[in-house]
């Protein structure tokens, strides 16, 4: 009797290791798994905010010659007006991201925004408009 239970008992510890065993590995699957979707994200993030930043630097350069009495051409201007709106719409979500915890409020606040079709970001983000132009 006391055999047995021992077995029974060192039995449950086992089948309990195993299953253990599984859980770890399904739950570092996900890590990896996620973790990689989060790192292409990144990548494609930091590449549309190099995007953004060359934008407002030639909107900061047409400013400029805008300053100093050059006339620009309409579509310089539309191009300025574009880009004042996006430093618009990155500004707050700017001062939000320095917070403590802005990280992940910032992206709560985009993707509740987007629930309402609200469009925070600026227009280097949207892929979907640069399809339709």
């Amino acid at each position: 009797m006391r055999d047995q239970l021992l077995k029974e008992y060192i039995e449950s510890i086992l089948e309990n290791e195993r299953l253990s065993e599984g859980v770890f590995d399904n739950v570092m699957s996900y890590v990896k798994e996620k973790g990689a979707v989060a790192k292409e994200k990144l990548k494609v993030f930091i590449e549309d905010l190099k995007r953004e930043l060359e934008e407002t630097g030639a909107g900061a350069m047409m400013l400029q010659k805008m300053v100093m009495g050059e006339d620009l051409d309409p579509q310089e201007m539309t191009f300025l007006k574009d880009q004042a709106k996006d430093v618009a719409k990155g500004l707050p979500l700017l001062g939000l991201f320095a917070l403590p915890g802005g990280g992940l409020a910032t992206v709560a606040l985009v993707k509740a925004a987007k629930k309402f079709n609200i469009d925070l970001m600026p227009s280097s983000f949207n892929k979907e408009e640069e399809i339709i132009k």
